[in-house]
C-alpha cells in the first residue's frame, strides 16, 4: 500500500523497454572489434581515421543523424604500441599517440551521445594499463584518465534524459601477460576481448545496472588491486 503524502518514484523497470537488438559499436574495423561486436550482438559501425577530417566529419554527421539506438559502445581502439620512455617521445610521437587519439575520443563520444535514445546507455571501452604496468605507456595512460573524465561529463549532461554513461578499462594490446610481481589475482591476465571485456560491458548495458552512471570497471583480472 503506498504511503499517503509520499510521492512514489518512477520505477525504471516499468518503462517501455528499448529494442533489445539496437546496439551499435563505434570502433575501427579489426578482427578484435568484430569479435567484440559478435559477443555483444552489436552492429559494428567502423570509425575512419580522424586524420582524414573530411571523411571523418561526414562519418560523424552520419552516425549522429541515424536512428536512435538503445546502447552505444565506443571503442576507439589504438594499435598495439611498444613502450617508450617519456623523455624519448618526440613531438610527432606525442601527437600520434596522444593528441590525435584523444581528439577522436572526444568526437566519437559526442556522436554516441547524439545517437543514444532517451533511457539508453553508453559504454566507453578504453585501453589503460594499471600503474604497475604503465611505464612506457604515458600517452595511453593519459588517454585512459581523459576518457574517464569525458564519460563522467557525458553522464552528467545526458543523465536528465535517462541516459547512463560508463567506462570499461582494459590493458589489452598494451601489456604482455608476464607482469611485475605480484601477479594479478585472477588467472588469464590480461583477459580476452570477447569474454572478460565483453562481460564487463554487458553488465553495464544490462537493466541491473540501471542505477550506475559515471562509473569505471577495470576488466583486468584484478591487476589494479595489486
Amino acid at each position: 500500500m503506498p504511503v499517503v503524502g509520499v510521492e512514489t518514484p518512477d520505477d525504471p523497470s516499468q518503462e517501455e523497454p528499448l529494442s533489445p537488438n539496437s546496439t551499435i559499436l563505434l570502433a575501427p574495423r579489426s578482427d578484435a572489434m568484430q569479435r567484440l561486436a559478435d559477443a555483444l550482438e552489436a552492429e559494428l559501425v567502423p570509425v575512419p581515421p580522424v586524420s582524414d577530417r573530411e571523411d571523418f566529419e561526414e562519418w560523424r554527421d552520419g552516425v549522429a543523424a541515424g536512428r536512435a539506438v538503445a546502447h552505444v559502445i565506443v571503442a576507439v581502439w589504438s594499435e598495439g604500441e611498444a613502450p617508450d620512455p617519456l623523455l624519448e617521445l618526440d613531438e610527432s610521437a606525442w601527437t600520434r599517440r596522444l593528441e590525435g587519439p584523444f581528439l577522436l575520443w572526444n568526437l566519437a563520444l559526442g556522436a554516441a551521445a547524439a545517437r543514444c535514445d532517451d533511457g539508453g546507455s553508453i559504454v566507453a571501452l578504453v585501453q589503460s594499463p594499471s600503474a604497475l604496468d604503465a611505464a612506457g605507456f604515458t600517452p595511453e595512460a593519459a588517454i585512459g584518465d581523459g576518457v574517464v573524465a569525458l564519460i563522467r561529463s557525458v553522464a552528467a549532461s545526458e543523465g536528465p534524459r535517462g541516459v547512463r554513461a560508463n567506462a570499461v578499462t582494459t590493458p589489452l594490446r598494451l601489456v604482455e601477460r608476464a607482469t611485475l610481481a605480484p601477479a594479478p589475482p585472477l588467472p588469464g591476465y590480461p583477459g580476452r576481448i570477447d569474454v572478460e571485456v565483453a562481460g564487463a560491458i554487458r553488465m553495464l548495458l544490462s537493466e541491473d545496472a540501471c542505477g550506475l552512471t559515471g562509473r569505471v570497471l577495470a576488466a583486468d583480472g584484478g591487476r589494479t588491486l595489486t
